[in-house]
């Protein structure tokens, strides 16, 4: 399985559109990998988790066709991570689809249906190019792929300041990972659950939005949350030793840019994702 982190940052990117902070004014002064779009990630380079604004940017830099796409995975309704006006733009007359072209399917709760479902029958578009797909927490569902097998794939929910946001737990050809954006860490009952549907993660990828910078609320993480949730997710038999665990989705807020973010996450045994990382596990 392979994962590309096409944007790794939070809601304003990095650098922000208007901010002159020391994290943003460096982004800008030396580029790289210290800049970041907002989050978004590809597997296999057919499956596609979130659906924000720099969707369009993301595919022209890496060289993605996402013409014939069939699936994606919305995480929630935060306009960083869904924008529908994007969508719609696969809707005939806006784009020219062969007679044949397949759906792209949508998978999201229901708190994402009520932005994206528009027709109220499950369209996104008006002719069916892009259809919504209700996915509820715990319950499985899989889907086919082109040459890498079928996907199974577990929401789960996760803690976040909007209706029924998800993570995702997802496995094709015996590997699996887990997609834990924008969350704080899982609850005990939550990790119990996803042991019992008996997946185990080679991969986590898991919110860091606040960085090094010290939390008072619930719906984000930073590098000690990420740490405490990787431990847990060990404790429960989901992760072990050979679990590649990454940091991503970071805010120009939690006070770091990416060279002193690696070191932090080298520390705690963590990969920093950068906008183009790829990793094949």
């Amino acid at each position: 399985m392979r994962i590309r982190f096409l944007g790794t940052g939070a809601s304003e990117g990095v650098p922000a559109l208007f901010c002159q902070c020391e994290i943003c004014r460096r982004a800008r002064e030396i580029g790289g990998r210290e800049q970041r779009t907002r989050c978004q990630a590809i597997i296999n380079d057919e499956v596609l988790v979130d659906f924000g604004p720099d969707t369009y940017m993301h595919l022209l830099r890496y060289g993605i066709d996402i013409t014939e796409l069939q699936w994606c995975l919305l995480t929630h309704a935060h306009s960083d991570h869904l924008y529908v006006s994007d969508l719609e733009a696969r809707e005939r007359g806006f784009a020219i689809l062969s007679p044949d072209t397949k759906p792209l399917t949508v998978f999201g709760s229901r708190g994402v249906g009520k932005y994206a479902d528009r027709f109220g029958d499950g369209r996104v578009t008006g002719d069916g190019s892009v259809m919504f797909r209700r996915v509820a927490a715990f319950e499985p569902f899989s889907f086919g792929g082109n040459g890498t097998g079928v996907y199974t794939v577990i929401p789960a929910p996760a803690i976040h300041s909007t209706e029924e946001p998800l993570v995702y737990a997802i496995s094709a050809n015996g590997k699996s990972l887990l997609y834990a954006h924008d969350t704080d860490v899982l609850p005990d009952l939550t990790l119990a659950r996803l042991r019992a549907l008996d997946v185990r993660f080679d991969l986590v990828t898991m919110d860091c939005t606040e960085g090094k910078k010290h939390i008072d609320y619930r719906g984000h993480m930073n590098f000690e949350r990420d740490r405490e949730f990787a431990d847990k997710l060990c404790a429960f038999g989901l992760a072990g030793e050979k679990t590649v665990f990454v940091a991503n989705h970071f805010s120009h807020n939690g006070r770091v840019g990416y060279a002193e973010a690696v070191g932090i996450a080298e520390k705690i045994g963590f990969a920093v994702a950068y906008d183009g990382l790829e990793i094949e596990f």
